[in-house]
Order: structure tokens, then C-alpha cells, then sequence
């Protein structure tokens, strides 16, 4: 007996999106894909830049109202998606 097992599901490509509707978009996750974006397009930035961004994504989370938990939330995705080159500076980000 041959079985076989096909599993399809939708992919979402982060490098397909616009910046500025990321930026408009009132939805939670646009916010994280927003900031998932511009780490993807300035991969090679330095820390600093790299901490802006980090910043940028708080005062996106602000304007929008997030609760605690929902910002606790994405940041913890983005610790798994972008990383510093010095670890020391998550204490100062």
C-alpha cells in the first residue's frame, strides 16, 4: 500500500512588503514584519543602527496602544530573528 501525506499551507514573504503600509497597517504583526523588513534590507548595519530599529519598533507599539503582553510577545520573536553583534548592547536596547 503506498500512502503518502501532502501537507500546503500559505507562506508570507516579508521582503514582498511595502514599508510605508507596514508603517500605516493598524494590525499588531505589521509592527514586527515592519521591523523583520528593514533587518533583511540593512543586514550588514552595525548595532547602533540595529538598536534604532529596535526603538523605532517600540514607538510603533506605543502609537498603536499594545498591551504589555503583545509587546512582550514580539519582542521575544525578534530576539530569535535578529541578533547583535555584541550581546552587551541587549542590556542598553
Amino acid at each position: 500500500m503506498d500512502t503518502i501525506l501532502h501537507d500546503r499551507f500559505n507562506s508570507y514573504k516579508v521582503l514582498h512588503q511595502e514599508e510605508f503600509e507596514l508603517h500605516s497597517n493598524s494590525n499588531p504583526f505589521s509592527a514586527e514584519v515592519l521591523t523583520t523588513l528593514l533587518a533583511i534590507m540593512n543586514k550588514n548595519i552595525s548595532d547602533d543602527k540595529l538598536k534604532d530599529i529596535k526603538h523605532d519598533l517600540y514607538e510603533q507599539m506605543m502609537n498603536r496602544k499594545m498591551d504589555n503582553k503583545t509587546r512582550q510577545d514580539l519582542y521575544g520573536f525578534l530576539t530569535y530573528y535578529v541578533s547583535f553583534q555584541n550581546q552587551e548592547i541587549y542590556r542598553t536596547a
